[in-house]
């Protein structure tokens, strides 16, 4: 067996992997998105999990498929989603707080009016 052949097989093993990580990551974005009580956990499950696991996934076919294209294509859609995800989060937060929706009721200070939350 040479080098080549091991270095591939190791580079397999690492890659698959990864892509049941990132899986394993969506799948908890999932159950957080069913399971937390209100949806300001629930926008920070999807949001964090899932935009792990999605660069998770995408480094992983970066090891699979290597070469300078496709390097370069899923670097752009890392750092992209790596950009994006947390402003569109935030985004969304605030128009879900904006809408009244109720705040979690362990929640004691609410930073956006500065007001304190009877509990």
């Amino acid at each position: 067996m040479s080098p080549a052949d091991v270095l591939g097989a190791v580079a397999s093993v690492v890659a698959a992997s990864m892509i049941v990580v990132g899986v394993g990551l969506f799948v908890v974005a999932a159950v957080g998105l069913v399971r937390f009580p209100d949806p300001y956990t629930r926008l920070t499950a999807v949001t964090k999990s899932g935009t792990l696991g999605l660069v998770l996934v995408l480094l992983a076919v970066m090891i699979a498929a290597p070469g300078v294209q496709n390097g370069v294509k899923l670097a752009m859609a890392i750092v992209l989603q790596l950009l994006t995800a947390p402003v569109g989060g935030l985004s969304l937060s605030r128009g879900i707080f904006r809408s009244g929706a109720r705040l979690p009721s362990d929640l004691l200070y609410d930073e956006m009016t500065d007001r304190r939350q009877d509990g």
